[in-house]
């Protein structure tokens, strides 16, 4: 009886979602902003507002320590997606999964899940790719295992290793396996389940162990037409080629014949879609430009920015599936403004500031990392906000302009806030019940925070705060969220 109600629960998260529209930030050509004052750490699912980007911006905390797992809960990689394919519920690496809109965890994955990877077609189901070679697949619904095959005489499997996908439409995969010093791509069918190809790369393995010496990654692009291999530019390079090989190379998915090499090194990118719908690699570094993208069907370069602040390190994310023709970029150092963006992958120049990520970036497991939802409205990412001095505190966030409304409900709301400007009082008006009240300042500091209150309308005092610009987030009895601003006048 308890399993039919957790299913039934998990049906209705599933299925009943009501159709959103989403924000984004305003497009504009990019803009240099750096942090002058890094926000209080705000508490566990409270939200600061970044203001100082074109659009503000809402952060909110998602994640706490866990005692129970001794873990601070974050998800996996940017290239690898923490949502399901409708962003219903998402995952802390294999752990555990989590209500998209509550935060709260629905319930633990078995350990012999890790590494998972979500269906990109099926918000059921993720896929499990073993290091023995077992390839399965996992229901939520159920909480059970399929074992769909076995890759046999490896003395290890890996999808990537770490920065590999699955296409767009779950038909192919790209697995690396280990065969003493030999490295084999395989490409695996996950529409028939069988394995499609073995290209074998004699010596790419090299003598690692869990990972290969001359290879960095392999995967398969978002239409699963290509395979790109990234070979390690700390082991090869156009001047010390492993066997003619270097740089960022594309084969065909079904045969692995050697079509092209996009570019002379290869450092963090990944697969998306360009606004003419051509396929291309995305990635940090070029000949001229610190931000580029490579045609997977031709030689062709485009360079996206050549910004100085995209000179550091960050990361690259095109895990926005259902939104190609961008790709989400962070900034890992905040000497380079620290900021996430999305950036439309044409000759244009405009982005989307999604603010910024306030971490010291002081070690690897620190760095941001932000990866878009399917839709890409949102971003989840990592910060200590500023904390290097624990060199083990990271928290989750998600980073979006405002929450986004039910289309059924946007034409109806009715919202008043006056005076505005305002020197002494505040009457807010709402045709849904309001539930909580949160003020923040132009540096995102909560100021005001009213709770329970269960009301159409509220009346509180501004008449303390000090002149300037406020937000003010507005919560219903439906979790919608409106944001607003106010003036507070002499």
């Amino acid at each position: 009886m308890k399993m039919k109600k957790q299913i039934f629960i998990l049906t209705i998260l599933f299925f009943s979602t009501k159709i959103i529209l989403a924000q984004f930030p305003n497009d504009t050509l990019y803009q240099t902003s750096y942090i002058v004052n890094t926000p209080t750490l705000p508490p566990l699912f409270g939200a600061i507002i970044d203001s100082t980007v074109p659009d503000p911006i809402t952060i909110t905390r998602i994640t706490e320590y866990n005692t129970t797992w001794n873990w601070y809960p974050i998800h996996d990689y940017a290239k690898i997606q923490p949502w399901n394919a409708n962003a219903s519920i998402y995952k802390f690496s294999s752990v555990a999964i989590y209500d998209a809109n509550t935060h709260q965890m629905i319930r633990t994955l078995p350990g012999n899940l890790y590494p998972s990877y979500w269906s990109n077609v099926n918000s059921d189901m993720m896929y499990s790719f073993r290091e023995d070679g077992d390839i399965k697949t996992y229901s939520v619904l159920n909480d059970s295992f399929q074992t769909l095959y076995q890759l046999q005489g490896y003395e290890m499997v890996k999808l990537g290793p770490g920065e590999g996908n699955i296409d767009k439409n779950d038909h192919y995969v790209a697995l690396v396996g280990k065969d003493s010093l030999d490295l084999d791509v395989i490409i695996f069918n996950l529409q028939t389940n069988q394995v499609e190809h073995i290209e074998t790369f004699v010596g790419a393995w090299g003598t690692g162990n869990s990972v290969p010496d001359y290879i960095d990654w392999v995967s398969v692009s978002q239409s699963g037409n290509y395979v790109g291999i990234m070979w390690n530019h700390n082991t090869t390079s156009i001047n010390n080629p492993f066997n003619g090989h270097y740089g960022v190379e594309i084969y065909n998915t079904t045969d692995m014949q050697f079509l092209r090499r996009i570019a002379d090194y290869g450092n963090h990118g990944d697969f998306g879609h360009a606004i003419d719908g051509r396929e291309v690699f995305v990635q940090f570094w070029g000949p001229t430009g610190t931000l580029n993208m490579y045609y997977l069907d031709s030689l062709q370069r485009v360079e996206l920015s050549n910004n100085p602040d995209f000179s550091g390190e960050g990361h690259v994310s095109c895990r926005n599936l259902n939104r190609p023709g961008w790709a989400y970029v962070s900034q890992d150092d905040s000497a380079h403004s620290g900021q996430m963006i999305a950036i439309k992958l044409d000759n244009s120049g405009l982005v989307e500031h999604f603010g910024h990520h306030y971490s010291s970036s002081s070690t690897y497991n620190k760095s941001p990392m932000p990866v878009p939802s399917p839709n890409g409205d949102k971003l989840m990412f990592k910060s200590d906000f500023g904390n290097a001095a624990n060199t083990l505190e990271v928290f989750c966030f998600e980073a979006q302009k405002i929450n986004v409304l039910a289309i059924d409900e946007f034409d109806n709301i009715n919202l008043n806030i006056y005076p505005n400007p305002a020197n002494n009082l505040v009457h807010i008006k709402n045709k849904k019940i309001i539930t909580d009240i949160r003020i923040y300042n132009s540096i995102g500091k909560e100021v005001i925070a009213i709770s329970n209150i269960n009301a159409n309308d509220i009346e509180f005092s501004v008449q303390n705060l000090e002149e300037g610009v406020y937000f003010v987030k507005i919560r219903n009895v439906n979790k919608q969220i409106i944001i607003k601003k106010i003036v507070k006048d002499k």
